[in-house]
């Protein structure tokens, strides 16, 4: 084969390896699961739940938790968004920022170890300073609150002395019954 046509063949096939695309590759996906953390491990405070403290962007809210935010619905300035892959959890913002984190379902836990579906009493047990209100639609049912200034802790409870919910975050957005009202 003479120099050219070498020169001629390795033009030809430098040009079909560059025009062949690069075939996607599943490892960096597998990497940022796998670099997620464990939110199990998270436990919510009247700060907000684990990393995610109240102010924090959507932006920030997503990288610290390596999950995207679901959106749920929003009245304005106030919006509820889910958390891909952490059912029963559901975060509140307020003007773009953090506000609040609920917990509907799920072994999600309090810094002192509460989940939905323990009783008054365990909450009382666990958490000495404790306001009680009326819950404003089961006649049976109150919320136990943990004091603070400016952050709190809402335990709802059923008339079956269970807790159905538990919120922490800013005041005055913790204490709203109906989401964003």
């Amino acid at each position: 084969m003479s120099a050219s046509t070498r020169s001629i063949v390795l033009g030809v096939l430098l040009c079909a390896a560059v025009a062949v695309p690069a075939q996607p590759s599943s490892a960096p996906r597998r990497a940022a699961a796998a670099d997620r953390p464990d939110l199990h491990s998270w436990r919510l405070t009247r700060h907000g739940f684990g990393r995610l403290t109240v102010g924090l962007t959507r932006a920030k809210i997503e990288r610290r938790t390596g999950r995207s935010l679901k959106f749920s619905y929003n009245t304005g300035r106030c919006a509820i968004w889910g958390l891909g892959g952490a059912p029963g959890l559901s975060i509140m913002t307020w003007k773009g920022r953090l506000a609040r984190v609920d917990i509907t379902k799920g072994s999600w836990a309090t810094s002192e170890g509460i989940r939905v579906g323990d009783s008054e009493s365990d909450v009382r047990s666990r958490y000495t300073q404790l306001r009680t209100r009326p819950h404003t639609y089961d006649p049976n049912g109150k919320y136990l609150i943990v004091p603070g200034p400016h952050r709190r802790v809402v335990f709802e409870t059923n008339g079956e002395d269970e807790v159905t919910g538990i919120r922490g975050g800013r005041v005055p957005e913790v204490m709203y019954v109906e989401g964003c009202a």
